[in-house]
């Protein structure tokens, strides 16, 4: 890893760096999802399925174990928020790691971050990757820490072993400018280091960009990773056969690669969209992503529509809300009688589950004109 390409500067100038940039990004960046300031992360985010670990011990203290939160804890309008796990005023789903944090076990740097739970009761039920599965997310870096600007905002994880897939932002300080990057451990044997992949430049602090993390088999039955940025064509990496035995889990937030005893450096992180998708027999969401405008005052019912699956299908929200005034239905359908006009879309994501729990999750926008 290449550390030197931030030089350090003084924590004044390093604040007043982010002030400015962040400024800017938020005079050009409109969150089209509908969130709730109100509510927890739960409440905006379909959190059932994540637990979450902090930057603090059980006492709130950054000497012992890092703490653990389990998706009880988490799920739900009033679940848990701190100032390391909130929602902001935008809504957004924020995490804070400060570069002094808790650590977990085995872990050399401090993180706040969500760990996917297939099964809420038990971390050994994960994945395989004789399937397929992807996690999709929108979000912005509003502070990186200061001594290499790394922080990592999601991963494809192994079961009890060396992450697989680690999708790092990186701020440059001399540069003002921010990239994006992973690094893919092609085997789990060995002790070689991870390839990294340079996959966008120029990502300000504070500008929203959208990213997908993925596993399939591909046409000669190869596992191999997909990492995709801003809905570029993805990055390919096949896989090394010894990966065949073992079984993964995402995870998104913020973590850490260094560390100092200043509680005022670390990283922010905000999330606007977090869906995963687990598809299987042939189950997948048919209708478009642009859903029929709607006008305010007007009731409104749109069924959406999907194929495929085991059993009876189950739709719920997993990230934001429809527009005011619309509720979507287990069933899938849409409706009610919007309330408010918009200048853009907004956006929701839905999910759609079969009797074996398959899922696939997908963006939906809608119009609502005067």
């Amino acid at each position: 890893m290449n550390n030197n390409l931030v030089v350090a500067p003084s924590k004044r100038s390093y604040a007043a760096a982010i002030g400015a940039a962040v400024t800017g990004s938020l005079l050009s960046f409109t969150s089209q999802a509908e969130l709730r300031p109100e509510l927890a992360p739960g409440g905006n985010f379909a959190l059932e399925n994540w637990s979450l670990t902090l930057p603090v011990d059980e006492e709130g203290n950054n000497q012992g174990r890092a703490q653990t939160l389990y998706p009880d804890r988490l799920s739900g309008p009033q679940g848990y928020t701190s100032p390391y796990f909130r929602t902001d005023t935008d809504g957004a789903m924020t995490f804070w790691v400060p570069a002094n944090g808790a650590l977990s076990a085995r872990a050399d740097y401090a993180r706040a971050e969500l760990r996917q739970m297939i099964d809420p009761s038990s971390n050994a039920v994960n994945w395989d990757n004789q399937g397929r599965a992807h996690l999709d997310a929108r979000l912005r870096v509003l502070q990186a820490p200061v001594s290499n600007g790394l922080v990592a905002v999601g991963q494809i994880h192994a079961y009890e072993a060396m992450p697989l897939v680690t999708l790092y932002y990186q701020y440059d300080m001399d540069a003002q400018s921010g990239r994006l990057m992973a690094r893919v451990k092609e085997s789990p044997e060995g002790a070689e280091e991870p390839k990294r992949y340079n996959l966008a430049e120029g990502i300000q602090l504070g500008q929203a960009f959208v990213y997908r993390l993925g596993m399939a088999r591909n046409r000669d039955g190869v596992a191999e990773v997909s990492i995709s940025i801003n809905g570029a064509p993805a990055i390919q990496v096949p896989l090394d056969p010894a990966w065949d035995s073992r079984t993964f889990y995402f995870k998104a937030g913020a973590f850490l690669n260094s560390r100092n005893d200043n509680s005022e450096d670390g990283a922010l992180v905000k999330f606007y969209r977090l869906a995963t998708s687990h598809p299987a027999a042939g189950l997948h969401i048919t209708q478009l992503s642009a859903l029929p405008p709607a006008s305010v005052g007007t009731p409104y019912s749109v069924q959406l529509e999907s194929r495929g699956g085991v059993g009876g299908t189950t739709w719920r929200l997993v990230s934001g809300f429809p527009p005011a005034g619309l509720t979507l239905g287990s069933d899938g359908v849409l409706s009610g009688e919007p309330q408010n006009a918009t200048s853009i879309p907004d956006d929701f994501t839905a999910q759609i589950r079969d009797a074996n729990g398959n899922t696939v999750s997908k963006k939906f926008s809608i119009v609502i004109n005067p």
